[in-house]
């Protein structure tokens, strides 16, 4: 048994299928089939059920690449650990980060961090956040940066800031004429949010729980992951949404006239970086957290007054 062995049946798993396989391991499929026939035929086992289209691991093939994971996650280890030793800063750190943070935080570190490591490569992928938890656990990502907190075995969190919700309203809705927004005013049938399964439109309904909304309305239903999509739907269509302080602090002009405080709830969500409890590249991560932190404002590297919404997410 061999670490490229377990590499291929895991590249397998992912694929569905030995030609897929073999292009993202960057071997031919000849090869890496007969190293997967090696391995069956060493564990006197069948890991993988071919019959089936695509490819599907058999009910002991399941466990052996389980263990596979741990196994290739544990190897890596070594080369961390040697990294560490000699000092060294120098290799891949592969991030997710949720579609509602993403383009409002990476501006603020970016090009800092890269200026000051540039022997660290960060590779980042806007994911959700089942998706980035999962990615962690399977070791295909090394950190993820999602609202928190979670609910998830095996994971670790450390916040990084905390933002407040903004109420964003047409200049064509009743409300753009009010100072502030109040929790009665969430009580809108032209509420819109993002896409189900986003813990931001869940975040966003849990506001409006607080505010004791009638749950008979429940908001026009926008099928995107975007925060930018769904603002420019709110302008078309004379309605209201929420949208959170970074993505606030980027408007101008009209737009910015369209921002309201919710004073009586002083909503906030709280976003970390995620990582399994037992991670490689720690450091690479501890620096990528510090970093982050020492760009943001002040005012939201605090925990603040308010409530904090739980993103509703259960891994």
């Amino acid at each position: 048994m061999t670490l490229t062995q377990l590499h291929y049946v895991i590249a397998i798993s992912e694929t569905g299928s030995f030609v897929d396989a073999a292009d993202k391991t960057g071997v031919t499929q000849p090869a890496l089939t007969t190293q997967v026939k090696n391995l069956e035929g060493e564990l006197d086992t069948v890991i993988f059920d071919r019959t089936k289209k695509p490819v599907v691991p058999t009910e002991i093939g399941h466990r052996v690449i389980d263990q596979a994971r741990k196994i290739i996650h544990e190897s890596k280890v070594i080369s961390d650990l040697v990294n560490e030793h000699r000092n060294i800063l120098e290799g891949t750190l592969k991030l997710g980060i949720i579609p509602t943070v993403s383009p409002y935080l990476l501006p603020h570190f970016i090009h800092r961090f890269t200026k000051a490591y540039p022997d660290i490569h960060l590779h980042v992928k806007e994911m959700i956040t089942e998706d980035i938890v999962d990615s962690l656990k399977n070791g295909s990502l090394d950190a993820g940066i999602i609202a928190t907190p979670i609910e998830a075995g095996n994971i670790r969190s450390m916040p990084l800031y905390y933002e407040k919700f903004f109420g964003y309203v047409s200049q064509e809705h009743p409300l753009f004429f009010k100072n502030h927004l109040t929790p009665s005013d969430l009580n809108q049938s032209d509420l819109w949010l993002l896409k189900e399964g986003n813990c931001f439109r869940d975040q966003v309904v849990n506001i409006c729980a607080e505010a004791e909304n009638d749950k008979s309305k429940s908001g026009f239903k926008y099928e995107s992951h975007s925060i930018e999509a769904l603002m420019r739907v709110v302008e078309m269509k004379n309605g209201v949404t929420l949208i959170p302080e970074l993505a606030a602090k980027n408007l101008t002009g009209k737009k910015k006239e369209m921002i309201r405080e919710i004073p009586e709830l002083n909503p906030v969500r709280e976003i970390s970086i995620v990582v399994r409890k037992q991670y490689l590249k720690k450091r690479f991560v501890e620096r990528l957290r510090k970093n982050i932190i020492s760009n943001m404002p002040e005012s939201m590297t605090d925990k603040p007054h308010g409530i904090l919404i739980d993103p509703n997410v259960k891994l």
